[in-house]
């Protein structure tokens, strides 16, 4: 059987194939999966149909031996063939090629490989199509739009400034003088006087307003140093308003 065969093949019948080319040429080793605990055991669940169950048990083969290629080929096969994620598949397909560059189920691997990427194609949802008619209405109604959106902006804009407060007329401020300020008041001018020998209350008053009749603006300055007209002292210091 060619490799153009193998192609044509449906997977299961494909997979009945991988199975037989054994015969008499270079298989893996047949316990390979056997002596591992997880691998078997994953054999024993796909049989059982539980193929969920056999692929978690493949994957936690793998972590304890990534090296392990048939089990890369038998999650590969879970993965496109019962489980539906041709992503997966086609990452273990190709541990499998990786680890067994010269096995001679290359080329039927291979074929799994571009059969998993047109399911993973079949899979990815498509963008709908316009049809011609229907796109130029859109563009029609698009148009329509734009042009009732731009009137009701004009429109909106007319209302704002119809709406708007007329501007009141302020009167400029009424410049206010500064009340006059109150004339300065003349503080009485007061001098002192150092008694000397001969001074008397009367001779005081005529030198300092030049008549002996105020002596008594003198003696009442002084009344807090002067229990009379006749007692002063030499050096005393009198106030002379």
């Amino acid at each position: 059987m060619d490799d153009n065969t193998l192609s044509r093949l449906p997977l299961c019948a494909a997979l009945a194939c991988l199975l037989t080319l054994g015969c008499g040429q270079a298989l893996p080793p047949s316990g390979e999966l056997e002596r591992n605990p997880y691998a078997a055991k994953a054999k024993e669940l796909t049989q059982q149909r539980d193929f969920r169950g056999a692929a978690e048990l493949y994957r936690k083969a793998l972590r304890v031996n990534p090296e392990l290629a048939l089990a890369h080929l038998e999650l590969g096969l879970l993965c496109d063939d019962k489980l539906g994620d041709p992503i997966a598949a086609i990452y273990h397909y190709r541990q499998f090629l990786e680890l067994r560059p010269d096995s001679p189920q290359r080329p039927l691997v291979e074929d799994f490989i571009e059969r998993a990427k047109l399911n993973l194609m079949a899979s990815i949802p498509q963008s709908p199509v316009v049809e011609p008619n229907e796109l130029g209405r859109l563009k029609t109604e698009k148009a329509a739009l734009l042009q009732e959106n731009a009137a009701l902006q004009q429109r909106v804009a007319e209302l704002e400034r119809a709406a708007a407060p007329l501007p009141v007329a302020v009167a400029p401020p009424v410049a206010v003088a500064p009340p006059p300020r109150p004339a300065p008041v003349e503080q009485p001018t007061t001098r002192s006087h150092i008694v000397h020998r001969g001074d008397t209350l009367q001779s005081l008053s005529l030198k300092y307003y030049g008549t002996r009749s105020e002596w008594t603006r003198i003696f009442a300055a002084n009344r807090h140093q002067l229990r009379s007209q006749n007692e002063l002292k030499i050096g005393q210091q009198l106030v002379i308003p």
